[in-house]
């Protein structure tokens, strides 16, 4: 079958969004507040941005807003007149989804919330990114606040003890997809119902939507809960400096690559094999002696040499250094367009591409194949299980052929809007079932099917799967779908009008296509790693599995737009996602002009911040705590706590590259180190400056701060239920609320492995019969 993309209007041509963001800070907030405009303008959005006349001075010489909101219309508004809220309450008006993030004093208190914007328009969906509510007390939208309150300064392995500051913003990015994705749901089921509704988070759900992985605790451990449920993962992040002082990046997740790679650099086999040697901790010495391995040339040398011996390993870049790689620009992760002030910008382009698909040879409607089940094109008689919602996703079937973490938490994601979720994986399980927290983070709510795609019978098995489905979601690398029977163009034969989405590691095309990616190589490409391993100093890893949440969130984004562009115009989709593509997002406030990267602002060596006005401190007691001063007036009562002389009547700028410790610096370290923490924090709070204490806690302590919070638990954030083994377990659920319906509830808990098969199978038209010749011959396995 030839497949040929509709040469029509984009997914979301036609919708009219108002992106309102009043009160914030692209440094403190930026991703939160301009990631859902972002993402819908790139899906074919019409996009107006309002904001703040009134800038804060963190933001003073930083770029990310000329990047994010190119392509929209801009409209600055003075959010203290009285002027402002009917302004924007009329551009609303029109508009088809809102977006409102800020203070609730210059939001809700002025008459611009949900109640108020449908009552004049009944359709509008309205996405609110909250200020961070918890026991503890209110936060501003300021991401440093908010990970200090939650510790998430502890658990970053830095080049000194103490914490440490978190350079990448995983709850400014959480917060704005899982509104981006709320609103999309809502979205499409106003397709239905002709009505709107609203969706809302905070930063505090965004950190939880990203960091899944090592937020979780079972009530029976296990070597691998432990290790990142327990512990902070593995010591060594593989990147070593070469001899030209350029640093590399390895992988050995690849079969063979551990092996293959201790052959080439002539270290001694290992008995046990990677995963073993990582859990032990025999990597880390290991690591130790590669080090000194890579000193001896420079880093081409090494990328040649390992790269022709079939061993995945990449640069590590600076924050947008990637955006002039010839693969980035080949698949159109970046784009140069012209700016206004600056000439000639190369900048991220989109990330998500979703395709109207028609079919030149398919299967006809009425087909019928051997398992009973015939394809009927559509998703109005979906035949929802009993006692199903019928809100956002529901009715929705999604096939989830995903591995890993990326691509299952895409399914994940639209299970928790209600969609049913058939998960398919290996007879011997999915590769990540050993990998407990891994698996935890991307399986939720789903039923599971085990399925040998490689026996005679299975091509009848996929064939009712894909006859059954309305999405098709996998993360394949480039060319395995094709070998194993559910590439596109296979599938769209039995289901012409399936969204088939597809999470590659690098893209569809481009010399990196067909390689192996992980996270490990995204953070170095992406500039993640050596941003947060701060100037002049060694990259550093962070084992917290962002990059790859952050892709199966943003496939789900692009799913969902495709579920939506399928439903107006009745044309099967395909979507496109990539791991490179998730990664480069998390620093998407990057560009490159005249041939420099452009990065924002710039980690200190020591690892304590972006400068005097937006780092942490250490008291006198040791004990660390957070400052972020966002404007003038702030620093000026700043000024008069310390009342100490030097300090400059405003907040200096923020860290750029090249740019030393600043002198505002020492001297607020040197008064800050003549009293506790909590003097600090007391007397700065009074004071109305934006401060938190940093709480000192391990991973489980880390955990229970995320977890246990009343409002967190009140707010229905945290997923509780039995695991098997594993016992009581408990882990981030669903990280946004919505309304005015309640979210349909989901399958609780992690199926076990093929749990579902015999059921789904009946579903598709199987005999009991036909379901044990197939349990004979090994093509299913049915623990159900």
């Amino acid at each position: 079958m030839e497949l040929r993309p509709i040469d029509d209007a984009a997914a979301l041509s036609g919708l009219r969004v108002v992106d309102v963001s009043l009160g914030t800070s692209a440094v403190g907030s930026g991703l939160a507040s301009n990631l859902p405009g972002v993402l819908l303008r790139d899906l074919g959005a019409e996009v107006t941005r309002v904001r703040s006349a009134h800038r804060s001075t963190l933001d003073a010489g930083v770029d990310f807003e000329r990047v994010w909101q190119r392509g929209t219309t801009v409209i600055e508004v003075d959010h203290e007149s009285p002027e402002a809220a009917p302004r924007i309450l009329a551009l609303a008006a029109e508009a088809d989804v809102v977006f409102l993030s800020g203070p609730e004093e210059l939001l809700e208190g002025r008459g611009i919330g949900y109640a108020e914007l449908a009552a004049r328009n009944p359709r509008t969906v309205v996405g609110r990114v909250r200020p961070t509510h918890t026991a503890r007390g209110s936060l501003p939208d300021l991401e440093l606040l908010v990970a200090a309150r939650a510790g998430l300064p502890t658990q970053i392995r830095g080049h000194r003890g103490g914490a440490v500051f978190p350079d990448l913003a995983v709850a400014s990015a959480g917060a704005g997809l899982a509104v981006t994705v709320g609103a999309l749901a809502t979205l499409y089921e106003r397709e239905t119902t002709g009505v709107g509704g609203w969706v809302e988070t905070s930063l505090a759900d965004g950190l939880r939507a990203i960091l899944p992985m090592i937020i979780g605790r079972v009530e029976v451990s296990s070597p691998a809960t432990d290790l990142l449920w327990r512990d902070q993962g593995p010591a060594d992040g593989f990147a070593y400096r070469c001899a030209d002082g350029d640093y590399i990046q390895l992988w050995f997740g690849a079969k063979g690559a551990y092996e293959a790679f201790l052959q080439e650099v002539g270290d001694e086999p290992s008995e046990k094999g990677y995963t073993a040697d990582l859990v032990s901790g025999a990597l880390t010495e290991r690591g130790r002696r590669w080090a000194a391995t890579f000193a001896t040339a420079e880093r081409a040398d090494w990328l040649d040499r390992l790269s022709r011996a079939g061993i995945r390993c990449e640069p590590v870049l600076r924050p947008g250094e990637a955006l002039t790689d010839p693969h980035v620009r080949e698949t159109g992760l970046s784009v140069t367009s012209e700016d206004p002030d600056l000439g000639p910008v190369t900048v991220l382009g989109p990330v998500a591409r979703v395709t109207a698909t028609s079919t030149l040879t398919a299967a006809p409607a009425d087909a019928a194949y051997p398992g009973g089940i015939a394809y009927t094109g559509g998703i109005a008689d979906t035949g929802a299980r009993p006692g199903a919602s019928t809100r956002l996703l529901s009715g929705v079937r999604v096939l989830d052929l995903a591995a890993y973490l990326a691509g299952p938490v895409t399914a994940q994601v639209l299970g928790d809007l209600g969609a049913d979720v058939v998960k398919v994986e290996p007879m011997s399980g999915d590769v990540h079932r050993s990998m407990e927290p891994m698996f935890a983070a991307g399986q939720r709510g789903k039923r599971a099917v085990a399925v040998d795609l490689k026996a005679p019978g299975a091509a009848q098995v996929l064939e009712g799967l894909f006859r059954w489905s309305h999405v098709l979601h996998h993360n394949a690398r480039v060319g395995l779908a094709d070998r194993l029977g559910y590439d596109e163009a296979t599938v769209r034969m039995s289901n012409p009008d399936v969204v088939y989405s597809h999470s590659s590691g690098f893209g569809p095309t481009g010399p990196r296509a067909p390689l192996p990616a992980n996270d490990h190589l995204m953070q170095a490409l992406s500039g993640i790693e050596a941003g947060q391993g701060g100037a002049d100093s060694p990259p550093t890893f962070m084992a917290w599995g962002a990059i790859d949440v952050t892709g199966g969130w943003l496939s789900a984004c692009a799913v969902i737009a495709a579920l939506y562009a399928r439903k107006r115009s009745g044309a099967g989709q395909s979507v496109s996602t990539s791991l490179l593509g998730s990664a480069l997002t998390l620093k998407s406030g990057a560009y490159v002009r005249g041939g420099t990267a452009v990065g924002g602002p710039v980690l200190d060596g020591e690892q304590t911040g972006y400068g005097a006005a937006y780092r942490l401190y250490q008291a006198g007691d040791g004990e660390w705590f957070a400052l972020a001063v966002p404007d003038a007036g702030a620093w000026e009562r700043l000024r008069q706590v310390v009342a100490i002389s030097g300090l400059p009547d405003a907040p200096p700028p923020l860290r750029r590259a090249g740019e030393g410790r600043q002198d505002a610096e020492r001297l607020l370290e040197e008064v800050f180190r003549a009293e506790p923490a909590e003097a600090w924090v007391r007397r700065l709070t009074a004071a109305d400056v934006p401060v938190e204490a940093v709480a000192q806690v391990d991973r489980r302590g880390f955990v229970a701060r995320v977890l246990d919070d009343p409002l967190t638990r009140q707010s229905g954030r945290v997923a509780s239920f039995d695991w098997g083994a594993r016992g009581r377990t408990e882990t981030p659920g669903c990280q946004f609320g919505v309304g005015p319906a309640p979210r349909p509830t989901g399958r609780p808990g992690i199926p076990g492995l093929g749990e579902h098969t015999a059921e789904v199978l009946a579903e598709l038209g199987f005999d009991a019969d036909a379901r044990a010749a197939l349990a004979a011959s090994r093509t299913v396995r049915s623990d159900g």
